[in-house]
């Protein structure tokens, strides 16, 4: 063989005269995902808090507030930042000690592996394997590596179960390469009874195995869960390909098979699994990035407020280093940032996400299973939601394939659907009854078309309870395989013949016939980009080449062009939104099959072009095909779909459905799902054979839906593919995408569903991107959506591990984007804009008090009441608040989608209304601090009387802020609104009186105690002129949000505030 690329594996067993021990090499098995250990536990962990820009300006803050100019003490400031850094420290800790002890249990697990020195099976932990090694599974014990197939009882080869892996439930069969057939022998075959070690005919069999000189290389380790192939040398002559059927990754669990041999072809971090359990780039929110653009606009303000303030202290004090004065005024105003925030604001998104979590509403009633917020970080950006992307089989559809119809030559059988009362359908009928007439004229086309059903495919027969039960990577599959059962053609038995080291599938004759037996040659498997599969199999001395596949692959294939009875027939079936394969084959002499066989072996073990030649060998033999026949499968949609795509498009979201169907049947499940109405004008795009051609029907589509309302895009992917190819076209398609509310998308590969989303997100950077689907070909546009959306669908759990939330059914995602997406996005937005406006307002008494201090640098508040702040006073209340503030009922929400707009047009965090915020800021703060100090004079600093004014003027703030809480949710009825409200006064209270009476609090706050009888808490509890203050400047102060709320709520009402109103109204009519 050639030398070995970078990154390919291989192993050798040079044979019989040499079994060494020092054959075991490669990549160890230990499995190891933490991050840290005691050496590096504090440093890694401070060094990745340290990646946020926020905790670099406290470690700043914490860094000067020691200098000896510094306005406050430094354990009020270094304290909380040192305990935040050290709870994140012990948190990663905590976490990391977690994925320890799972690293020990996984790799403690025993197995039994070949010892080639003690020549007999012996038990050893995971962790001790190696690439090479040998490995004897039992029934129901997990493959601990990736391993290459040997052998295994029975001739069929061995069934796992690979849930644990990719979510599907049924079971798989995985079989030795053909080279490997000789070393199965009869009793290894017939020996089926339950083993607890490895039995005697395994050891014969690696005795075998060790005669001749096996030589295997491997392909690079991908996360492919398809992608697994080698090239194998058994002796001299035997040479073979290696595929996925022929391997079983770590993980999975052997199943109804006693046991299995195998050889470790991939170990450790080269396996699968953990390939697959690689950490995908986090995604960020547009409000998190949002909250980032504010923070650092605060921290500009900030930079000019203490570059003002140095400058006037310099001039007031001309003896004044301008350094020492900008460094004070940072250390007196740094909490406009505060160091709570973004803990503050994982919190809330942690709640949140829990909700979506324990929502009923999202239970799917079959299952039991309801939605999962994998990912709290983009909980608010579901609120947001500008475009949808949809795939339709599985997500639109319920993914249950059913044999609707077919057509062979002129003839249409139809309604093979299941009579609803029971008795036989018209299309099986008249199929049963032209097999059962050897005369017929169409007796042998038939005959053929549904023998080619029942052969080409990958499906697995088990006989259960003495009926025949099927199993296939694909529901498409089955129910071709189930439709040509009910014609009496059945598919009834898959297995290997030793002899000719190939596969035999077993089928039903006609009526009065026998079964017939086809010898399996090659198979050449179905992908995206293929979009068709072909087996060549031997029967009765002839060779055949059976392929099926989309009309638009197999038209060119066929040695003459579909007729227009049959184009009609596609077109009619399409119409009916049923999914079409063509069905050919052609006879291939022997010699020729010889010559393309070899050709297809070396593609096989080609290690670098290996796509790249077995499709060119592919090319070759599926040519000059003979059409056999059309089929119709029906797939119907899943309950609920109508209406919530209906409520979709009403919510002002955009919905593009893209599959890979045929343009004719996509746009029908569009008309059935109301993605399109009878009203809608359609633009098509489709057909294109240039990019100037595609350019010239976007621009034809403009001028279609100009002026319209509600109208809707048809494109192709062959369109498409010359749109994207050209940026002017590209362009031109996402102004049609703005204009339309719904678009078809048909014909797509997996690449082309993420590069439409691309271009969206590239044109239009503002807007939020939502891609939902069910299977492995949906999760490149999962990843590349701001927020991916996977559906629990019969095609694996691939799509829910790339998603970002994961729902059952469809229409579980109204509920989803008009309940939670909807609320979380202004509660965030609200909880963003409060938790920046309160410390401004509160540093707004410190940039005052330096004027009238003749900026000396002094701190306004008592140092450890303003440290409290955030910490114990208001970060805690509005958690609560916002975190259960609940606007309208769940079930006003969805039946009112026009609601959602709001989010759409981004009403809750904008510049303007951020803007507004921090004038409120401006003037609470301002308001709060001047009323009092105007009250009891303008006071020398560290006198009783400046420092009975500073405190009534931070409760002030305290209470202004609470109120402005209050005021800003909506239901404040409710506990969870005014109960943290009051809490948090009152704990503000308490505290006030701690540092004011008992002696810790006194030494911590001198100024609050000395100099004074009683102290300054006392005194403004029991004199009504601060108690005055205390009641009505937070209410003067918070009349212009009421006149603006009242406004907007009554006068000039959003969506969101009528149907509030009409909610209360409602109720108040119950009542």
């Amino acid at each position: 063989m050639d030398p070995l690329e970078p990154g390919q594996r291989s192993f050798e067993y040079p044979g019989a005269k040499v079994h060494p021990a020092n054959l075991r090499s490669g990549e160890p098995n230990r499995v190891s995902t933490t991050r840290f250990t005691a050496l590096t536990w504090i440093p890694k962990s401070l060094f990745l808090q340290f990646q946020r820009a926020a905790n670099l300006y406290f470690l700043f803050i914490a860094i000067i507030v020691c200098m000896p100019f510094s306005p406050k003490r430094w354990q009020s400031k270094v304290i909380p930042y040192v305990l935040v850094l050290t709870w994140t420290a012990l948190k990663d800790l905590f976490e990391d000690s977690r994925r320890r002890r799972d690293d020990k249990i996984e790799n403690s697990r025993k197995c039994w592996i070949y010892d080639m020195q003690e020549r007999n099976f012996v038990q050893m932990p995971w962790s001790g394997i190696k690439p090479g090694d040998i490995i004897c599974t039992l029934c129901d014990e997990a493959f601990p590596a990736d391993l290459l197939v040997v052998c295994a009882v029975g001739r069929e080869g061995a069934f796992i179960s690979t849930v644990n892996l990719d979510g599907e439930t049924n079971l798989k069969l995985r079989s030795p390469p053909p080279v490997f057939q000789s070393l199965i022998d009869t009793e290894c075959s017939e020996h089926s009874q339950e083993v607890v070690r490895p039995p005697l005919p395994v050891f014969d069999i690696v005795s075998r195995l060790f005669e001749t000189p096996l030589y295997v290389r491997l392909a690079t380790p991908s996360a492919d869960l398809s992608d697994m192939h080698a090239a194998i040398e058994f002796g001299r002559e035997q040479r073979c390909a290696a595929n996925c059927t022929n391997f079983v990754p770590r993980g999975c669990v052997l199943r109804n098979t006693s046991w299995m041999l195998a050889i470790v072809a991939y170990a450790g971090k080269d396996t699968k699994a953990r390939l697959n359990s690689a950490t995908v780039a986090g995604k960020v929110s547009s409000l998190q990035g949002a909250l980032n653009y504010c923070v650092y606009g605060l921290l500009a303000s900030l930079l000019v407020t203490c570059i003002y303030l140095a400058t006037l202290a310099t001039v007031a004090e001309p003896g004044t280093g301008w350094t020492v004065c900008f460094l004070t005024y940072t250390i007196t105003l740094y909490h406009v940032v505060p160091i709570s925030l973004y803990v503050s604001f994982e919190i809330l998104k942690l709640v949140l996400g829990g909700f979506i979590d324990f929502d009923r509403q999202m239970v799917d009633e079959a299952t039991g299973q309801g939605a999962k917020a994998r990912t709290a970080d983009l909980v608010e950006e579901m609120g947001q939601v500008d475009f949808i992307f949809s795939d339709k089989t599985g997500t639109l559809t319920a993914n249950e394939m059913r044999f609707a119809e077919c057509a062979v030559g002129r003839l249409v059988f139809s309604s093979f659907l299941q009579d609803p009362l029971g008795g036989p359908v018209g299309g099986v009928q008249e199929v049963c009854e032209i097999l059962s007439q050897p005369a017929h004229p169409q007796h042998e086309a038939v005959l053929w078309f549904f023998t080619c059903l029942s052969v080409c495919h990958t499906v697995q027969a088990e006989e259960k309870d003495g009926s025949v039960q099927y199993s296939g990577p694909s529901p498409d599959e089955v129910a071709l395989v189930k439709g040509a059962c009910k014609a009496g053609i059945v598919f009834k038995a898959r297995r290997v013949d030793k002899d000719q080291q190939r596969a035999e599938v077993i089928v039903s004759g006609a009526p009065g016939r026998p079964d017939r037996t086809f010898s399996i040659l090659s198979v050449i498997e179905f992908t995206a980009e293929r979009k068709r599969m072909s087996v060549i199999c031997e029967v009765d001395g002839q060779i055949h080449c059976i392929t099926k596949g989309a009309d638009i692959v197999m038209s060119p294939l066929l040695v003459s062009p579909l007729a227009q009875t049959e184009e009609q027939q596609l077109l009619s079936f399409s119409q009916k939104g049923l999914r079409t394969l063509v069905v050919a084959s052609v006879q291939v002499d022997a010699l020729a099959f010889a010559s393309w066989q070899s050709n297809w072996l070396a593609a096989m073990m080609s290690m670098d072009r290996r796509m790249q030649l077995m499709d060119e060998c592919a090319a070759a033999i599926e040519r000059n095909l003979e059409l056999i026949g059309i089929t119709a499968v029906e797939d119907r949609l899943q309950d609920g779909v109508p209406e919530t795509v209906a409520k979709v498009k009403s919510a002002g979201i955009r919905l593009w459905v893209l599959t890979g169907d045929k343009t004719e049947t996509a746009v029908n499940i569009a008309y059935s799902c109301n993605l399109f109405t009878d009203k809608d004008t359609l633009a098509f795009v489709t057909g294109s054979s240039s990019s100037s051609a595609a350019s010239e029907s976007l621009r034809n589509a403009q001028k279609v839906l100009e002026g319209t309302e509600g109208g809707g895009i048809v494109l192709d992917g062959q369109s498409i593919k010359f749109i994207l190819e050209d940026s002017v076209a590209a362009d031109q398609l996402f102004e049609l995408g703005l204009r339309s509310r719904s678009c078809v998308c048909s014909r797509l590969s997996p690449s082309q569903k993420r590069k439409l989303i691309e271009l969206v997100r590239l044109r239009s950077p503002k807007a939020v991107t939502l891609a939902i689907g069910d299977g492995a070909n949906d999760v490149p546009m999962i990843l590349g959506a701001h927020v991916g959306i996977g559906i629990r669908g019969k095609e694996g759990s691939q799509a829910v591990q790339a998603s970002d939330v994961a729902i059952s059914q469809f229409r579980h995602l109204l509920p989803l984007l008009l309940c939670h997406g909807r609320r979380a996005y202004r509660r965030i937005a609200t909880f963003l804009c409060y938790y920046l406006y309160k410390n401004v307002a509160l540093a707004w008494g410190d940039v005052i008090w330096a004027h009238q201090d003749n900026f000396s640098g002094d701190v306004a508040y008592p140092e450890w009441l303003s440290t409290s702040f955030n910490a114990i006073f208001t970060s805690w209340p509005v958690l609560v608040v916002l975190a259960f503030d609940q606007d309208i009922p769940d079930v006003a929400a969805n039946a009112n989608p026009q609601i959602y707009q709001e989010g759409v047009r981004r009403d809750w965090f904008n510049r303007k209304l951020f803007g507004m915020w921090m004038v409120a800021a401006a003037w609470h703060g301002s308001l709060a601090w001047v009323v009092p100090n105007l009250s009891f004079g303008n006071t020398a600093y560290e006198t009783v009387d400046f420092w009975r004014a500073s405190t009534t003027s931070f409760t002030i703030v305290i209470h202004v802020i609470s109120l402005k809480l209050f005021i800003h949710s909506f239901s404040r009825s409710r506990a969870t609104s005014w109960a943290p409200v009051v809490g948090s006064i009152l704990v503000y209270i308490a505290v006030l009186f701690l540092l004011g009476y008992v002696s810790l609090g006194r030494r911590m706050q001198p100024n609050l105690s000395d100099g004074g009888n009683p102290p300054v808490p006392g005194w403004i509890f029991s004199n009504a002129a601060p108690l005055v203050q205390i009641l009505l400047v937070p209410v003067i102060a918070v009349l212009p949000d009421i006149a603006c709320l009242t406004w907007v709520r009554r006068l000039s009402p959003s969506p969101l505030f009528r149907v509030d109103r009409k909610v209360v109204s409602d109720n108040e009519i119950l009542m």
